[in-house]
Order: C-alpha cells, then structure tokens, then sequence
C-alpha cells in the first residue's frame, strides 16, 4: 500500500517545530545532567553513593553512558 501524501498546515508545521524545540532541550538537559554525574564521580564520589542519591541513576545506567570507573571503589 502506497502511503498518502500530506501536505501539513503552516499550524502543523508550527507545532512540529516547536516539538523539535521541546526534543533538543530535553537531549541538552539529559548532556547537562550526565556531565555533572561525571562531576561527582571525579570528586571521587562512590558510585553507588552517586545511585543513591539521585534516584533516577542505576549503576548500570551510569556505567552504559559514563563506563566503568578507572579504579575500584573502596
């Protein structure tokens, strides 16, 4: 089956707009929030230390997007 043609409003494409805009701050706030978490573990704060304080934050989240610490916690 053949998708149909659209042809979006100037409100449409408004919206799509400012939906692109919502996106990009929303990916610039979760770069913020990272670099900060990267922060803490350079203040030499425990990684589960860091997990338990910000709830958001599992230590396998934490290793995916910042990898596993150079040296072993204590």
């Amino acid at each position: 089956m053949i998708r149909p043609t659209w042809t979006p409003t100037d409100e449409q494409l408004d919206a799509i707009e400012q939906t692109k805009k919502v996106w990009a701050a929303a990916e610039a706030a979760e770069d913020a929030a990272w670099k900060a978490t990267q922060k803490l573990r350079d203040a030499g704060i425990p990684d589960l230390a860091i997990c338990d304080h910000i709830e958001q934050v599992s230590k396998p989240t934490l290793n995916r997007r910042l990898g596993p610490r150079k040296s072993r916690e204590p």
